[in-house]
């Protein structure tokens, strides 16, 4: 496998430290090889750097009846007091990701042009199939090796 993460990107990773659930992420050169729908754009990058992860929030009910007392319909939403636990990055340093063009922050930074994207905005990784594309059209549910995505049952 190729390293993507050249001398000067180490010396970045070492040194940048992004905030709460960021990447900082160098574009490589991409095309997807099947997705071609007009307006849809995909990039592709490696991750220099890491935030720490997000907060964690309280989860705040919220009822669907107009009864306050029935508990059978009801949404809750993480819009509470942050509980002080951090959800961890799912993503690492020198990962492949395929990524959203919208909501990227650009910045130029020991000669190399980054961008700071949100975690939410990656739609996988590859750290062995660098070529390839990510986003697989198929069957809803399922993976490229026909593994279901779904929740346990």
């Amino acid at each position: 496998m190729t390293s993507y993460l050249t001398d000067n990107l180490k010396k970045i990773s070492e040194c940048v430290r992004p905030l709460s659930n960021y990447l900082l992420v160098q574009r490589l050169d991409y095309e997807h090889p099947f997705l071609a729908v007009v307006g849809i754009t995909l990039h592709k990058g490696v991750v220099v750097a890491t935030g720490p992860g997000q907060r964690v929030r309280r989860k705040v009910r919220f009822n669907l009846c107009e009864s306050q007392l029935s508990t059978q319909r009801a949404l809750y939403f993480e819009d509470g007091d942050e509980t002080g636990a951090v959800r961890p990055m799912q993503y690492k340093v020198g990962d492949i990701v395929e990524f959203s063009p919208r909501n990227q922050i650009e910045w130029e930074f020991m000669g190399e042009k980054l961008l700071f994207i949100r975690s939410k905005a990656c739609y996988g990784t590859s750290s062995e199939e660098a070529d390839k594309g990510l986003m697989w059209q198929q069957s809803a549910g399922y993976d490229k090796n026909g593994n279901w995505l779904g929740a346990s049952p």
